[in-house]
């Protein structure tokens, strides 16, 4: 494989791999936001038990705890989606980064075995012509 089309393989899935990351910790603040105001929904019903006037709210905060219920649950599901959208990204950036190391190696490994022919030539050389 061209070296330089490798280069770019590698930049781009490690691109992919930075976007599928800030996509992931983008759900994961959504859902620790809607977690927290389900918590204050919760908390706010508790706190209107205790207080008769606050009594005819209770309605409203079940439902919005419910409801927030319900966007937790898609956020979470959106969080294990990203989550696995990384895992497939990273193991892409991985392989790229392998197949560009393993290109490298096999670059080195020949310029060293033409390094070793050319000192065999050289002492071929240097023998024959009795130095």
């Amino acid at each position: 494989m061209n070296r330089k089309l490798l280069h770019d393989l590698i930049r781009l899935r490690e691109v992919r791999l930075r976007e599928q990351t800030a996509k992931l910790k983008q759900a994961s603040r959504g859902l620790m936001e809607i977690r927290s105001q389900h918590e204050q929904a919760r908390d706010s019903a508790a706190r209107s038990i205790e207080n008769a006037d606050s009594l005819a709210y209770l309605e409203v905060f079940g439902q919005s705890r419910i409801k927030y219920a319900k966007l937790a649950i898609r956020a979470e599901e959106q969080v294990r989606g990203a989550t696995e959208q990384v895992g497939a990204a990273r193991k892409l950036a991985d392989s790229a980064r392998e197949a560009g190391a393993e290109l490298q190696r096999g670059r080195a490994s020949e310029l060293e075995r033409s390094m070793e022919t050319e000192a065999e030539n050289f002492f071929t050389w240097s023998k024959a012509s009795g130095r």
